[in-house]
């Protein structure tokens, strides 16, 4: 099956559907989304909105910054392309009722920014759509819709009280362990361009950290400039990670 549909989701994102089946993370040119079926169940924790003085990326002076009729993820996927060292973005979009409904543009924006900082940037583009709003944590730096702020049923913000990760080669195989944890929850996984992974199996654990702050320690250890988006409609939500910022049509 073809991933036209999935293109309404994030713009030059491509990936394959399959019914819903044990976990299989493809890799090479063609992007797998695997779905999981799900009831609601588990703890749940609320949004983290500490500002992290370890993300220096964000003094960074961008020399121009300019986008034309452009929605907040197009300026995003502007910003993952800058050459920036140690900008790990992590992408919340409005997840969508329903299948039907089309990619939001419904808020679009034009700006001419020079020499401005990647924090200037940031919370410029939330002026331009007030929906959203930015944090950092660790590394990282979260964007995410305000109306997610203590909502303790939204998956990024359930709390786990601990993850073991075993030889895992890139991000997406720790979704196991996490829907280990999360039975009642439903998500997938795709992959943004090329990918190579993590360039030797990782171990590691976490203790008491929201499933965003995973997303964040996952992506960080995914090179220098490593992310993650969250997209999709209900019923239909999934992962995209990506290495070295990612491409919006």
């Amino acid at each position: 099956m073809s991933g036209k549909s999935l293109c309404q989701d994030l713009r030059g994102l491509r990936a394959y559907y399959s019914a819903p089946m044990p976990m299989k993370v493809a890799r090479g040119v063609a992007l797998l989304l695997i779905l999981f079926a799900a009831a609601k169940a588990g703890q749940t924790g609320s949004v983290l909105t500490y500002d992290s003085p370890t993300t220096s990326a964000l003094s960074h002076k961008v020399a121009h910054f300019d986008m034309k009729d452009a929605t907040l993820v197009d300026a995003l996927s502007k910003l993952s392309l800058e050459p920036i060292a140690g900008l790990h973005l992590g992408i919340e979009e409005i997840i969508r009722e329903n299948r039907s409904e089309v990619a939001d543009r419904s808020v679009r924006f034009s700006l001419t920014l020079h020499d401005e900082s990647v924090r200037d940037i940031l919370d410029t583009l939330c002026k331009s759509d007030n929906r959203y709003t930015w944090s950092t944590d660790g590394s990282s730096v979260n964007v995410y819709p305000l109306e997610i702020i203590d909502n303790s049923s939204y998956l990024l913000n359930r709390k786990l009280d601990s993850i073991a990760l075993e030889n895992i080669n890139s991000p997406s195989d720790a979704l196991n362990s996490l829907m280990r944890l999360l039975p009642g929850e439903q998500l997938g996984v795709a992959q943004v361009g090329p990918y190579n992974g993590y360039p030797e199996s990782w171990t590691a654990s976490f203790s008491h950290l929201t499933v965003r702050q995973l997303m964040n320690r996952l992506s960080e250890h995914d090179g220098p400039r490593g992310g993650w988006i969250w997209s999709g409609f209900v019923g239909q939500r999934f992962f995209a990670y990506f290495e070295r910022g990612f491409q919006r049509g």
